[in-house]
C-alpha cells in the first residue's frame, strides 16, 4: 500500500512539474517575435485615423506621406504602423528604426510595411523594419 501511495504522489508531483512547465513555455510564446504589416505611420496621425471606420482610416494610412511623417510636430510624436483601422505604437527602437527607413525609402506615400516586434498591449517591440512583401487592396485587404 505504501508503494502505491508513493507511486500517485510521485506522479501527482512530477504533473505539477509539467504543468509548470507547460505554462512557462505559453508566456514566452506570449513574447514570440512575429510580423505585423501595415501602413508606417507617425502617432500624431495613425491616432486620429484609428478613430475612423475600417475603410476611411485604410484609405488613409494609403494616404499618408513621407513627408508628414518627418515633419518635426509629426516625428517628435514617434512612430508605429496603422492595421485594419488600429494603430500600433513603436517603442524607442522602433522609433529610431522608423525614421532611418523614411529617410532611406523612395515612397511617397502608401508606405506599408513588415515590421519584426513583440507585442505588449497595443505597443510594439521593434525589432526591424522592411518594405511589405504584400500589397494592399482598396478596400484595405493583404494580397500577396
Amino acid at each position: 500500500m505504501k508503494k502505491i501511495t508513493a507511486a500517485v504522489l510521485m506522479l501527482v508531483v512530477l504533473s505539477l512539474g509539467i504543468a509548470q512547465e507547460k505554462k512557462g513555455s505559453a508566456k514566452t510564446d506570449a513574447k514570440a517575435s512575429h510580423v505585423m504589416s501595415g501602413y508606417l505611420v507617425d502617432k500624431m496621425c495613425g491616432s486620429n485615423m484609428a478613430k475612423l471606420d475600417l475603410a476611411k482610416a485604410s484609405e488613409r494610412g494609403m494616404k499618408h506621406t513621407k513627408e508628414c511623417a518627418l515633419e518635426d510636430a509629426c516625428k517628435a510624436t514617434g512612430y508605429g504602423i496603422l492595421m485594419k483601422g488600429k494603430y500600433f505604437k513603436f517603442d524607442a527602437k522602433g522609433d529610431k528604426l522608423a525614421e532611418e527607413y523614411l529617410n532611406k525609402t523612395t515612397k511617397a506615400s502608401n508606405i506599408l510595411v513588415d515590421v519584426a516586434c513583440t507585442m505588449e498591449g497595443m505597443n510594439l517591440n521593434v525589432e526591424s523594419i522592411k518594405d511589405a512583401k504584400s500589397t494592399v487592396k482598396k478596400s484595405g485587404e493583404k494580397t500577396n
